[in-house]
């Protein structure tokens, strides 16, 4: 009974091999009827489907994505759950670099502003999108090794984007770009990946002054939040399953959300609730990242609770982001709306495409990972 909201999860993702439908079962032979003589039918009438032609239930039951099979309340569960895992991946971005996020965010305002750089000065931008494609590969500004992504490009070609890009286009791209100019292209400014650790305090009787501690990253509590909000979310969708209750002494059966899931859900909303930089240090926060929470990360972020709340870190390599289905999810009026204040709640999921690149799919990621909102078209 413990593993069947795992089961359930995983089938969400939409990320399992798609089998092919079972063949319909073969059809009886026909016995050929007396030849008689063709009768001239009109084009607008169309022809009456044969009995032998309509699928039965049970067979376009088959063909159904493995998501639709789910019971809206579990569809539920794996879109909130989704969205934990984005927001959680983002935080772990601030994690790799106090100001890994600034650095992402002014290259992708760069790169949104090509139309507005001449060619002559656009010669720098497939560097920067292929600096980006490494960050967000990465999780971060450095690689699996520890070593720091540095930008094939000149500080020239940069500044000369930004110029071009502020004649007709936005302001102030060169200084923002100034400020990460370091962290860009200087193979000594933060050479490794920051610890968050606490300094050593000074052996005694030495003069030298206690080293200053780290500061969480700008933006690391907002994030912190989001990623708690989603996991409170998902609470109210957990699977009711039979459990055996004692009633005035009598043992009964009712049905009762999971005890796993609620557990798994009480734990993260617990760890998450702990001091930054405690939270900064803690092992378990290397989980945060969609390359470890595999092909259904949100299945994977409930699966993991144990692990990240234990304080224990993974182990071996971290792999690497697949191209996941997207949700579309459907809002409706909360049926407890009180007079004008109208309050919208989730009313189902659907499961949408895949999308076409991981530049496309990083795209809505990080949109999403920030977002405390419900995303519809």
């Amino acid at each position: 009974m413990q593993r069947r909201w795992a089961i359930a999860l995983i089938l969400a993702s939409g990320l399992l091999a798609q089998t092919p439908p079972p063949a319909p079962p073969p059809v009886p032979a026909q016995v050929p009827a007396p030849e008689v003589k063709p009768v001239e039918v009109k084009p607008e009438a169309p022809a009456a489907p044969k009995p032998e032609e309509v699928k039965p239930a049970d067979v376009k039951a088959a063909e159904a994505k493995p998501f639709d099979q789910l019971r809206p309340t579990q569809r539920k569960l794996a879109y909130t759950l989704h969205r934990a895992a984005l927001s959680a991946h983002e935080l772990g971005v601030y994690r790799s670099h106090p100001r890994a996020i600034e650095v992402r965010e002014t290259l992708k305002a760069l790169v949104n502003a090509k139309l507005d750089i001449p060619e002559k000065a656009s010669a720098v931008l497939p560097a920067v999108e292929a600096y980006l494609g490494k960050v967000r590969a990465n999780h971060g500004l450095y690689d699996a090794d520890g070593k720091k992504l540095l930008f094939e490009g000149t500080w020239k070609d940069l500044q000369a984007a930004a110029r071009a890009a502020a004649k007709t286009g936005p302001k102030g791209l060169e200084p923002r770009l100034a400020k990460i100019k370091g962290l860009l292209l200087d193979p000594k400014v933060d050479a490794t990946a920051p610890s968050w650790a606490e300094p050593e305090a000074p052996a005694k009787g030495k003069k030298a002054k206690a080293a200053k501690g780290p500061k969480a990253p700008e933006g690391f509590s907002e994030q912190k939040a989001i990623t708690a909000l989603w996991v409170k979310r998902a609470q109210a969708w957990i699977e009711n399953t039979p459990q055996e209750v004692e009633i005035k002494g009598e043992k009964k059966t009712r049905r009762l959300p999971d005890a796993v899931q609620t557990k798994a859900l009480n734990d993260l909303a617990a760890w998450l609730d702990k001091d930054d930089l405690d939270l900064l240090r803690d092992p378990g926060f290397g989980w945060l990242d969609l390359r470890r929470l595999g092909a259904t990360p949100g299945a994977g972020l409930l699966a993991k609770a144990g692990d990240i709340t234990a304080a224990k870190a993974p182990e071996g390599a971290v792999g690497e982001l697949n191209l996941l289905p997207t949700f579309e999810p459907v809002v409706g009026e909360s049926k407890f709306s009180k007079g004008e204040e109208k309050r919208t709640v989730l009313a189902e999921v659907k499961q949408g495409p895949v999308p076409a690149t991981l530049a496309d799919q990083f795209a809505a990621f990080e949109k999403q990972g920030h977002s405390r909102e419900i995303e519809v078209k």
